[in-house]
């Protein structure tokens, strides 16, 4: 998103973005105009120890439906003398707020798993290789549960507001004609979406990074090594997953480079094979690795794919299953792990797989050249503007 309204901005709009507190000194530094609202919520994920589990997912419940209420508080006053609102994520109470005030809504995805289909599941179910009747029929199972919750706070407000109830909050925030934000190359639009989608293609991020002799000469000390990462999943497990990945990568003789989230050990401190980093451009580095491990975040794959390397996928939660899935079907990697049944051997055997599978390895190379990031970013932006033209 701050790609998007940097871009915004560059071609001559002012522009707010509004999200989370903790990325605010983030975004400003790199002169994007960040408004924080809501509760941290990398503080929040940062409280578990796994991030499957009854306890995360209630917790999760709980608050979304809190940020909702403090989004239908405070966004009416924030969006007040908006031209266009553009929503993602969880910003679930844009939609209604856009409308009670008559301004245009336009809702980007980052995957087309957001979109009611039956050739996928509801997000938080992990198994992608169900019948297509029993994809739809999570979908029909998440309205049930759609109206129970979120639809009953969006229609309180909307009744407030003097207009009319939506009998699915979903398809309300989704709007009409929502924008997917992802490379058709790892996933396409389902031809069975009933609503009109525009596909565009991922907006990366370029960041200039300052210089870092340490890992200059690791990157130059070698041939190409690997990258682990699990981008904004619990800390205290990422922690966990170190000796694996270390010992996984020792067994097949490559180095590694692993993005930590916090203090290392001195059982695994920097050496010859090992280099520890923290928060680095992806679009910076992969191109420089030989492979990447990561969770099947939206943002982490399309970086993936976009620098042309293999991937291994350990999804975690939500639609990083459903992205390890598609990875594996377009040939861009081995058939992902899930985190809870992540083994030394099993991901050295899809790690060997991927470096050492010509076909894997052409299919990523080609993939690559395919993804023009600054064309997909400026299709994007003009797609979002489209509104304002008409």
């Amino acid at each position: 998103m701050i790609a998007i309204t940097l871009a915004l901005q560059s071609a001559g709009h002012k522009v707010q973005l509004v999200g989370p507190p903790e990325n605010a000194a983030w975004a400003q530094n790199l002169g994007c105009p960040y408004l924080g609202g809501g509760r941290d919520v990398s503080a929040f994920i940062n409280t578990f120890d796994r991030p499957v589990s009854l306890y995360s997912g209630l917790s999760f419940v709980r608050f979304v439906m809190q940020e909702l209420a403090w989004q239908l508080k405070h966004l009416p006053q924030i969006i007040a003398s908006a031209d266009l609102v553009i929503g993602s994520s969880l910003m679930f109470g844009l939609s209604s707020a856009a409308e009670a005030q008559g301004i245009p809504y336009r809702y980007i995805a980052f995957t087309p798993q957001v979109l009611p289909s039956a050739y996928h599941p509801f997000l938080p179910i992990q198994t992608q290789t169900l019948p297509l009747q029993v994809n739809r029929l999570t979908w029909t199972m998440a309205g049930i549960l759609d109206r129970c919750s979120v639809a009953l706070l969006i229609n309180r407000y909307r009744k407030r507001q003097g207009l009319a109830p939506v009998p699915s909050a979903w398809d309300h925030i989704l709007g009409h004609q929502p924008i997917v934000a992802g490379d058709r190359e790892i996933a396409a639009v389902p031809p069975d979406v009933q609503k009109t989608v525009i596909q565009t293609g991922y907006p990366h991020l370029d960041l200039l990074e300052p210089p870092n002799p340490d890992l200059e000469r690791f990157l130059e000390s070698g041939e190409k090594p690997v990258y682990a990462g699990f981008g904004s999943m619990p800390p205290k497990g990422q922690k966990n997953t170190i000796p694996l990945l270390v010992q996984a990568v020792k067994t097949l003789g490559r180095r590694i480079i692993i993005r930590h989230p916090g203090k290392t050990s001195a059982k695994y401190s920097a050496g010859r094979d090992l280099f520890f980093i923290g928060n680095y451009s992806h679009r910076a580095l992969f191109p420089r690795m030989a492979a990447v491990i990561h969770h099947g975040g939206a943002g982490t794959t399309a970086a993936a794919a976009a620098a042309g390397v293999p991937q291994v996928i350990v999804p975690h939660i939500l639609d990083q299953h459903y992205h390890g899935r598609r990875i594996f079907l377009s040939g861009l990697g081995p058939a992902p792990i899930p985190l809870s049944q992540l083994t030394r051997e099993r991901l050295s055997h899809a790690l060997a797989h991927c470096l050492t599978s010509e076909r894997i390895r052409q299919a990523a190379r080609h993939t690559g050249r395919a993804i023009d990031p600054a064309h997909r970013l400026e299709t994007l932006v003009k797609a979002l503007l489209e509104p304002l033209n008409r």
